[in-house]
């Protein structure tokens, strides 16, 4: 996957230090995620345009924040000294190498001190890191992820499933989803408090509960 994927510039240079740690925020991730391609665009853009710059960290950071402002200045940052980094330690294998030599070298070189400057992290050990894990301690929650039927937003895409709400979804107890469930559920339908049909986990029962259940109708845990 792109997003995860260490954001490579080339031609860049001065001297680095990735003395910060965990600079990119949530906001940031999401942007890495959703529009990763875009955020590489613009890092390799502002490498060019930054070449023969006095100070080309400064003018790689300035850079970047005009042409992505969604992106916060310590992420900014992080890029900025990972482009200083690619330079001292990859410049003549990226500018004369391949493309594939280019990302062995800064894999090896720049890549874990960019990541931990970001913040850049797979605690769970799912394969997918922070930019994209919306959960990243529990192992069964990362994008493309199948659903657990345990009323978890396994796949992080923002909305409950029926996969992911099937046994929620059984509120006898006969792991199947039937008119008993719904029947149920009606009889608690615009509780408050304490409510036990509550599928979606709001507190209430509402139309929102009604919808979650009738969209795994007829299915079984």
């Amino acid at each position: 996957m792109l997003a995860n994927r260490l954001f490579i510039l080339v031609f860049t240079s001065l001297t680095l230090s990735f003395s910060l740690k965990g600079q990119c925020d949530s906001t940031d991730f999401a942007l890495l995620c959703n529009d990763g391609a875009a955020v590489n665009d613009a890092v390799f853009s502002c490498g060019f345009s930054c070449f023969l710059a006095s100070d080309i960290t400064s003018c790689f950071a300035d850079c970047i924040a005009a042409a992505v402002p969604e992106m916060t200045s310590g992420c900014v940052g992080c890029f900025a000294d990972q482009s200083t980094c690619v330079t001292n330690s990859c410049f003549l294998t990226c500018a004369f190498g391949s493309e594939a030599d280019c990302e062995a070298c800064v894999a090896a070189n720049c890549q874990s001190g960019f990541e931990t400057c970001a913040g850049i992290v797979d605690l769970d050990g799912d394969g997918e890191s922070t930019v994209c894990d919306c959960d990243d301690g529990n192992a069964a929650v990362f994008p493309g992820a199948p659903g657990t039927a345990q009323g978890v937003d396994n796949n992080c895409d923002g909305v409950l499933s029926s996969e992911e709400l099937a046994c929620l979804l059984d509120l006898n107890g006969d792991a199947l989803i039937t008119v008993s469930d719904v029947l149920i559920l009606l009889s608690e339908f615009g509780c408050l408090t304490g409510c036990t049909a509550d599928i979606n986990g709001d507190g209430q029962v509402t139309v929102a509960d009604v919808l979650s259940l009738l969209g795994g109708f007829g299915t079984d845990c």
